[in-house]
């Protein structure tokens, strides 16, 4: 809403696209889709990586940071390498153990949607989806019906 003179203008909400709770979002530097699960809790997105190297790589993981990151993402049919400025990284602490993660800017599409944005790195081999998207691709531009199915 934007105030003038005392009166209130409204203006027209942006159009947010609808999508269910997995998606198809394509990786526009490997052109590797990925079928994801969407996440409204998560803070960010999160993709499958079967191997990273890093040029120059420091003993203490955080010394990295900066530093150009050459990873291979899977998304279960194909593989393809990318290379990404390693900007943060993440210690995800779970009842067993203690994991160091990667955050890269990777740019994600979906439909007609394209957004770079901070993305963890990790093995989801275990997990149904290689790629878990979160809120920080969310943001702005969809709204999540759980109850529709748009990974097709």
């Amino acid at each position: 809403m934007v105030v003038q003179s005392g009166q209130a203008t409204v203006l027209p909400a942006k159009e947010k696209c609808v999508i269910g709770a997995t998606v198809t979002i394509l990786e526009n530097q490997s052109k590797l889709p990925f079928r994801a699960r969407v996440d409204t809790g998560a803070k960010s997105c999160s993709i499958h990586v079967v191997e990273m190297e890093i040029d120059q790589e420091a003993a203490q993981k955080g010394d990295n940071i900066g530093k150009m990151l050459r990873f291979k993402v899977s998304n279960g049919k194909g593989k393809a390498w990318v290379v990404a400025k390693i900007e943060d990284y993440a210690i995800v602490t779970t009842s067993d153990y203690e994991e160091f993660r990667y955050k890269v800017l990777l740019t994600l599409s979906l439909n007609e949607v394209e957004k770079k944005v901070l993305v963890t790195l990790n093995d989801r081999k275990k997990m149904k989806y290689p790629l878990l998207l979160g809120r920080n691709f969310l943001r702005g531009d969809f709204l999540v019906d759980v109850e529709l199915d748009t990974d097709g």
